[in-house]
């Protein structure tokens, strides 16, 4: 999917797992944090110096990127361009190739959730990996996957706000207590991907539909 370059090495590193694939450094492996999808003003709001980027393809660009999302439709989540195609490994039948979902992985399991699935759930889904217990809800303002471990039996939405046994409130991205006092938070590492992208990169990987609730 994409392959970053360190201009003090010269390596290359796999931005999903950190491992360095080329180059002096190959072999290594970065520390890895896991990755929050948010809106701008919501980052702002949490991480106020932070700087924002943005681009503007060009049109010829534009209007390729708009040919691409008919002919995805059209294929039912199967086209690739062929020269991109024909870069890839084996690929993963299970799932179509391009279906959007949560990939959750640890040192042991790797899971991939398909967003059908979270949807299916009224945006709500508890699950258990690594003999952990994992919450995944769709987060109602940009609509992406959002995980933490959370020793929760039920959660249940009121508004924009996810209310889960036991008091605490999930609001904006943040937790926290009855009292209204923000509670820390530990989350996988995860990343709202494409199937395609997730499976070649954790093969035989679990998806949670073969799962089953309560498995480790």
């Amino acid at each position: 999917m994409s392959l970053m370059g360190d201009h003090q090495t010269g390596s290359f590193w796999d931005h999903v797992t950190g491992e360095c694939l080329y180059g002096p450094l190959k072999g290594r492996r970065l520390e890895l944090e896991p990755l929050r999808h948010m809106q701008a003003d919501r980052a702002l709001a949490q991480f106020p110096d932070a700087r924002i980027g943005r681009s503007r393809l060009p049109l010829p660009f534009g209007l390729a990127a708009g040919l691409m999302k008919v002919l995805v439709t059209l294929t039912r989540g199967r086209f690739l361009p062929p020269g991109f195609a024909g870069s890839m490994g084996a690929e993963d039948p299970r799932r179509p190739r391009l279906e959007m979902g949560l990939g959750v992985w640890t040192d042991r399991v790797s899971r991939y959730y398909p967003l059908e699935v979270l949807k299916a759930g009224d945006g709500v889904l508890l699950d258990v990996i690594d003999n952990r217990k994992l919450l995944i809800y769709l987060d109602p303002v940009s609509g992406t996957p959002t995980p933490l471990f959370a020793d929760v039996q039920e959660a249940e939405w009121d508004g924009r706000d996810l209310r889960l046994d036991g008091g605490p409130v999930i609001r904006d991205g943040r937790l926290y207590d009855s009292a209204g006092d923000e509670l820390p938070t530990e989350r996988p590492l995860h990343l709202f991907a494409r199937w395609y992208g997730f499976s070649l990169t954790f093969p035989n990987c679990e998806i949670y539909e073969d799962a089953g609730e309560g498995r480790g």
